[in-house]
């Protein structure tokens, strides 16, 4: 993968994106994974295009590659098991700071740790008390 800087990082494909990039391949072994009709890497509008033109077949809001890496980090760590080590190595961020300012999630009530507390505490106080 040709990341920030243009230098080149290896990535690890999971099993279904490497089923539907080797479909997409048709059996083609060498140029770029995705590329112009003649074989030349795609250049920033036609990334954009094909970002749009992808979400608009999956029914999705329309997003370029920075919005989809954005939801990518805040889908990761909106998982119960998830690790911001591991988000933040995935996402190519030097400084944890940077992939928080991608996580859509962590300004939401629902996610703060001062709502979940008040929650469980109204429900506490709604239950019936218990016999002593």
């Amino acid at each position: 993968m040709k990341i920030k800087g243009g230098s080149w990082k290896v990535k690890p494909i999971p099993p279904v994106t490497w089923d539907a990039i080797q479909d997409h391949l048709d059996g083609r072994t060498e140029g770029w994974i995705f590329c112009t009709k003649s074989g030349a890497q795609l250049d920033e509008p036609a990334v954009w295009r094909l970002c749009a033109a992808l979400a608009r077949r999956a029914g999705l809001p329309v997003r370029g590659p920075h919005g989809a890496k954005g939801d990518g980090i805040t889908h990761a760590l909106a998982r119960p098991d998830a690790r911001p080590d591991k988000v933040q190595r995935w996402a190519d961020h030097h400084d944890s700071r940077t992939t928080q300012r991608y996580n859509k999630r962590r300004q939401l009530l629902d996610d703060s740790p001062g709502y979940g507390l008040a929650a469980d505490i109204a429900s506490s106080l709604t239950q019936e008390p218990s016999t002593r």
